[in-house]
C-alpha cells in the first residue's frame, strides 16, 4: 500500500515537471521566432526597405519615430525608429498596450544619409 502511496507521488511529480518542460520549450521556441523575425526587420531597415507597418504570417509590426529628448550624448537630430512586433493583428489591440510584444529601435538611416550630404 505504501508503495502504491509513494509510486502515485513520483508519478503526480513526474507529470508536473514534463508539464513544465513543455511550457520552457514552447516559450523558447516562441522568443527564437520573434528574433529571427526582428532579424529579418533589422536587414529590411538597415537596407531602407522597411514599411511603417506589415504582417508577416502570424505576426505584425508597427513603426513609430522615436527621439532622445533630454539625453546629453546624442548627436542634434538624430533618431530612431522604434518596432513593436507583436502576435495577432495590431489594429485589435488597444493602443499603447504592449503586452507580450517584442520592442526594439533600428537607427533611422535615411535621416543619417540626408545630414551626411
Amino acid at each position: 500500500m505504501v508503495a502504491v502511496a509513494v509510486l502515485g507521488l513520483v508519478s503526480a511529480a513526474s507529470l508536473r515537471l514534463l508539464t513544465m518542460s513543455a511550457r520552457a520549450v514552447e516559450q523558447v521556441r516562441h522568443e527564437r521566432r520573434n528574433l529571427s523575425l526582428a532579424r529579418s526587420l533589422w536587414l529590411q531597415a538597415s537596407y531602407g526597405e522597411l514599411k511603417d507597418r506589415g504582417r508577416e504570417s502570424d505576426y505584425s509590426w508597427v513603426t513609430e519615430r522615436f527621439s532622445f529628448d533630454r539625453q546629453q550624448d546624442v548627436p542634434e537630430g538624430f533618431y530612431c525608429r522604434k518596432v513593436v512586433l507583436s502576435q495577432g493583428d495590431p489594429m485589435s489591440r488597444q493602443p499603447g498596450i504592449e503586452r507580450n510584444a517584442f520592442v526594439f529601435y533600428v537607427p533611422d538611416l535615411e535621416l543619417k544619409k540626408e545630414r551626411k550630404e
